[in-house]
């Protein structure tokens, strides 16, 4: 890499040379209150209630953003890592094959840039328990202890799923009792060999889809829906008690009929006292033009899982380009990252900021969608792209929180919701009669009873089209 800081070649599975990271993230900088919106949140609520609210400005670029570490005179930029520690956040990457750690561009900027890391397939039932009493662990020991070597945090993806399930557990016929004890002897088993080693765990991953495919989900099928996610969730706390616990999905990181059956199905983990931590937020999606619009969606979003009480993780970043990618392109795929990365520093319960990978020489991309791909920060020669100068530019000047302030008019109000500004207003989020005010975590939660989601909304077509995985 061109200009940047390069350190020491890294070492596959090298003996940590500190002890492996806690769950608990860089300490961020304590933030007022912050509720931003687009204009969609304004419209239908009627100007009285406007004249009556509070609204929320947005200061760019203000003093009062917390100082960033700056390099030396003739030293190269900070890496992304030490920007994002700087601000309260972890930043990471998927890792590939263990056998790409072998690469030493490959290995040296993961190290350099990234301090969290998760395993893209060796955590996952199919490789790390291909027989009923086999467990195979290289891949996802390698991967780790790379991660440890490298004073990075891990995430174990995942522990429940209705995908890449080895063909012994779909074969059965099992009873519900076997069901329960296999995933709970999984879970034992694999929580139990990282405990104190990996900070978060996906304990379950896109359930809403497991339910509309039940050849291939032995858990919603042989235990229940939503059954299967307490018996998951509490055995995951019982195996390590320290890891933080979350429910991983895709398209729940913007409004829409998704997030709604996300939020119904979390808050109902929540009042049954289900171990719950947090919320993982995939962001696998395409190139589009982004505004401040995007990122008001996505903050509004993580908000109502903060309501709950839950954290927010954005678990699986990439952003695909319909090829062959172009200038404008490329430019389009850098304001993606850089609004989903403004909607997390700005969320007071977002920490965590993972990409599918960094490279487009290492990407599923293609392989899922043939003529798509260019979804990542480093090309395939691992040079930075526009999207990664957006992701390094706001770290080192993220969006400030926003400060209270009255309108003198409904009139006015409008306007600042039409300029799409972030940090517009949200209006009477939580339904209390207030808009600029912290959003609470309510003493108790009732939900309406979750249900199975009917295949007309279980995948909603949207303009942020999704892929899973």
């Amino acid at each position: 890499m061109t200009g940047r800081t390069t350190r020491p070649v890294p070492t596959v599975g090298a003996a940590p040379s500190t002890p492996a990271l806690r769950s608990t993230p860089p300490t961020r900088p304590t933030r007022p209150a912050r509720l931003v919106g687009s204009s969609r949140s304004f419209r239908g609520r009627g100007a009285g209630l406007v004249a009556a609210l509070l609204g929320v400005l947005l200061l760019v670029g203000a003093s009062t953003a917390p100082p960033v570490p700056t390099a030396t005179a003739n030293a190269a930029p900070l890496a992304l890592r030490d920007l994002a520690a700087a601000r309260g956040l972890r930043i990471g990457s998927a890792l590939e094959d263990p056998a790409t750690l072998t690469d030493p561009v490959y290995a040296a900027t993961l190290a350099r840039e990234f301090d969290m890391g998760v395993s893209e397939n060796h955590m996952k039932w199919g490789l790390i328990h291909p027989g009923p009493t086999t467990y195979d662990t290289a891949g996802a020991d390698t991967q780790l202890a790379f991660a440890e070597a490298h004073q990075m945090a891990y995430r174990g993806h995942n522990l429940a799923w209705h995908n890449q399930n080895p063909p012994w557990l779909l074969a059965g016929p099992f009873t519900r009792d076997e069901r329960i004890a296999q995933l709970r002897e999984h879970i034992h088993t694999v929580v139990g060999r990282y405990r104190g080693r990996v900070v978060q765990w996906d304990v379950v991953n896109e359930a809403l889809d497991g339910v509309l495919d039940p050849a291939h989900d032995p858990w919603s099928t042989g235990i229940g829906f939503p059954d299967y996610l307490d018996v998951a969730f509490r055995a995951a706390r019982e195996a390590d008690p320290d890891a933080r616990l979350f429910y991983n999905d895709y398209l729940d990181d913007i409004p829409g009929p998704r997030t709604d059956r996300v939020v119904e199905l979390v808050a109902g983990l929540k009042a049954r006292g289900v171990p719950i931590d947090g919320v993982g937020l995939q962001v696998h999606t395409v190139s589009r033009p982004c505004d401040s619009s995007c990122a008001n969606d996505q903050l509004a979003t993580m908000l109502r899982y903060q309501r709950l009480g839950l954290e927010v993780a954005v678990t699986e970043m990439d952003v695909a380009i319909q090829l062959p990618a172009t200038p404008p392109d490329l430019a389009e795929q850098a304001s993606v990252y850089r609004t989903t990365l403004q909607a997390c520093l700005l969320a007071p319960n977002c920490h965590t900021f993972v990409l599918w990978g960094f490279t487009d020489a290492h990407s599923w991309i293609p392989a899922l969608r043939p003529g798509w791909g260019a979804a990542l920060p480093f090309d395939e020669a691992y040079r930075t792209k526009p999207a990664y100068d957006a992701l390094h530019a706001t770290l080192e000047a993220p969006p400030v929180a926003p400060t209270c302030t009255s309108f003198s008019s409904v009139a006015e109000a409008q306007a600042a919701l039409d300029r799409g500004d972030l940090g517009a207003p949200l209006l009477d989020p939580d339904g209390d009669g207030r808009a600029c005010a912290p959003p609470e975590v309510p003493a108790s939660i009732t939900p309406p009873p979750v249900t199975a989601a009917a295949p007309a909304t279980a995948s909603p077509v949207t303009a942020s089209p999704a892929f899973t995985g």
